[in-house]
């Protein structure tokens, strides 16, 4: 098991591939770099990332990155602690040093060591044959500078200390990952529906103020601790931000096409995003600590943070260890881990697959009814669709979730939904149409009796007015202490008149227990739905491996156009302009003749590049080409063109494809 190498260290024979090395010796890491094959390049380049982007132009370029102190440190830190201690043997010999010297040096396995020192080697951080290794001399200075680090000793162990072990029923930790799954979704959906209309406010060190995060707490029915992960878990799948000015936080566009996936979908959104955020070597090294433990569970958290902690020996003891607790807390929290053990989404998430498929296997289907009970209670038997679960919300207050969601009816819940403009028919309508269980007489007599109470006293602007269609329900507004700061002034017998505006009158009136709706002019009461804001939406890091092939294609083209180059068109010096006449010419002639030519070539940004291409035809200014570089077609303005030369390629002929034929010389 290891951060670099997909599988665990094994010890392999000598490859075909292997055999078929270069005997010479190479002067430098790009130059032994060139000898290697396609398929050695891309597990370099796969396994170190950052030297691929941007694209490097030639095989010069990638030993010049894969030397660099930052690039080292980065594929360091990913090193086990066995690797670690070979590395540190080979730094701290004189260069060259051979294999033998190394095996007689390191106090582990000789076959162990050959093995450690072949994946450094596809590292680039060693380079050179068995009977003459370099260091990288940025790796040599780190494994120097390490000489007390505890992976020197002769205690250093040649594989990660197994965590033990503890049965757990698989179905269990299944069934334990759906209900954590439909709880966690729903819980973010709430509170980033709920912040949609009452936006916290962005704090100056760019936080949410505890009192939010206390009242969103309620809100959700978890503690403070739970809703701050569920704030930056929902932060981390680009789902909330500030808006442009930065003053509150709220839900982005991407929210709104988040909400409309399946269960599944959005928590591997938000499962991924709490994978890849910050501190991710470390999580995915917890996970892949338990994914080896599968299908049991760990029976002591201690033992899975000294495993990570023989996987990644670099990072800070004290921050590494308290990241792999945090991760298992959260872990769990997720549906990741669940009765101490890796579920089947989590094993998807630790090893980089899509947990979507499996996810769907274990969640109930969506239902779009509900069981409406004697106790004004609606039971949802699944998981309700989106459609359904809002408009029930609406109406009803939802009093428990999972994967049997209880609402409950009460006065309350059934004037908000009146106040956002449900007529009473409509209510009945939706109950009818929703409900496998008849429609409790109760539950018919709370909505007709709320909606016959809904909008008797109504607000407008006059200053305001107030007007009721009963008189003695003015008369006892007119005798309220509470409500004379209205300043109400009776203009007819259910019409009362009012300095203050409209919306102060419904708020004072609502704090001393009245329900009254706002009136427009007319007549008609105004419906007010409350306005769902959103923030702009914030970039996600795309994270996907880019296609190191092509990049190997492009860097081996590099490589091939500086070898093309003219010995007369130094290194630095700028290059003499072929004249134009010639330039149409010797594309033309390599045209017809299916030949490759060498261009140096000023690019829109003004840079000079260098390429190897296969010139199709030439016609109007332009050149058209199949690019080696590229690996496809291109169109080149002949007046960019600053030389041209042949190519030391064999001559290839277009195809109409971007896939270049061979033909023999």
């Amino acid at each position: 098991m290891h951060s670099l190498f997909v599988a665990p260290l094994n010890l392999p024979a000598m490859t075909a591939e292997r055999a078929a090395e270069s005997t010479t010796t190479p002067r430098t890491l790009a130059e032994e770099l060139r000898g290697r094959s396609d398929a050695q390049l891309t597990r370099l380049l796969t396994a170190r990332p950052d030297i691929a982007s941007p694209p490097p132009a030639d095989m010069t370029q990638v030993g010049s990155r894969a030397a660099t102190g930052a690039s080292v440190s980065w594929a360091l830190d990913r090193l086990d602690t066995a690797h670690l201690a070979v590395l540190h043997t080979i730094g701290t010999m004189a260069p060259p040093s051979a294999l033998q010297q190394v095996r007689d040096s390191s106090p582990l396995a000789a076959d162990y060591v050959a093995a450690a020192v072949r994946n450094l080697r596809d590292l680039a951080l060693v380079w050179g044959p068995d009977d003459a290794l370099h260091v990288v001399r940025e790796a040599r200075e780190m494994a120097r500078a390490t000489a007390s680090a505890a992976w020197v000793g002769h205690g250093v162990r040649e594989t990660p200390p197994a965590p033990t072990a503890s049965d757990v029923d698989t179905g269990r930790v299944d069934q334990t990952c759906a209900g954590t799954v439909l709880e966690l979704v729903q819980r973010a959906e709430q509170l980033l529906e709920s912040w949609s209309t009452a936006p916290p406010t962005v704090l100056r060190s760019g936080g949410v103020g505890v009192r939010e995060i206390r009242t969103t707490a309620v809100l959700l029915g978890v503690d403070t601790a739970d809703t701050e992960f569920l704030i930056d878990l929902v932060g981390a799948a680009g789902l909330l931000g500030r808006t442009d000015d930065g003053a509150v936080w709220l839900p982005t566009a991407a929210y709104d096409r988040w909400r409309d996936g399946t269960i599944a979908e959005r928590w591997t959104r938000l499962a991924t995003a709490w994978a890849d955020s910050p501190g991710r070597v470390i999580r995915r090294q917890t996970l892949r600590v338990l994914d080896h433990l599968r299908p049991a569970a760990f029976a002591d958290e201690s033992d899975v943070v000294a495993a990570v902690a023989w996987q990644t020996p670099r990072l800070g003891a004290g921050e590494r260890d308290a990241l792999v607790s945090r991760t298992l807390t959260e872990a769990t929290s997720l549906g990741v881990v669940a009765l101490d053990a890796l579920t089947s989404a989590g094993a998807a998430i630790a090893t980089g697959t899509d947990p979507t498929s499996v996810l769907e296997g274990l969640l109930p289907r969506p239902v779009d009814h509900v069981l409406l009970q004697a106790d004004l209670t609606a039971i949802a038997p699944g998981p309700l669709e989106h459609s359904v679960a809002r408009q029930l919300g609406e109406i009803a207050a939802l009093e428990s979730r999972g994967g049997a969601a209880v609402y409950r009816f009460t006065a309350d819940s059934v004037r908000r939904g009146l106040d956002l403009g449900w007529p009473a028919d409509q209510v009945h309508d939706f109950l009818a149409q929703h409900s496998r269980t008849p429609i409790p007489q109760p539950l018919t007599y709370l909505v007709d009796d709320v909606a016959r109470r809904h909008g008797r006293l109504r607000v407008g602007d006059a200053g305001g007015y107030l007007r009721t269609d009963d008189p003695a329900e003015l008369d006892a507004l007119l005798v309220d202490a509470g409500l004379s700061g209205l300043l109400l002034h009776r203009v007819a017998p259910t019409v009362a008149l009012s300095e203050l505006p409209a919306d102060l009158v419904i708020a004072r009136l609502r704090a001393g227990g009245h329900n009254p709706v706002p009136e427009r002019t007319g007549g008609a009461l105004e419906v007010e739905r409350p306005r769902r804001r959103r923030a702009p939406s914030t970039p996600v890091v795309d994270r996907r491996r880019p296609d190191v092939d092509a990049i190997v294609a492009a860097v081996r083209a590099g490589d091939s156009a500086a070898r093309s180059r003219p010995t007369d068109a130094g290194d630095s010096a700028p290059m003499g302009r072929t004249g134009s006449m010639h330039t149409v010419a010797a594309l033309r002639d390599a045209a017809e003749a299916e030949s490759s030519v060498w261009l140096s070539y000023l690019d829109q940004a003004g840079s000079l590049t260098e390429r190897v291409v296969d010139p199709v035809r030439v016609d109007a200014g332009w050149l058209t080409a199949y690019d080696h570089r590229s690996g496809r077609k291109q169109s080149f303005a002949i007046h960019r063109v600053t030389r041209v030369a042949g190519a030391d390629e064999s001559p290839v002929r277009s195809t109409g494809s971007d896939e270049p034929a061979r033909l023999p010389r």
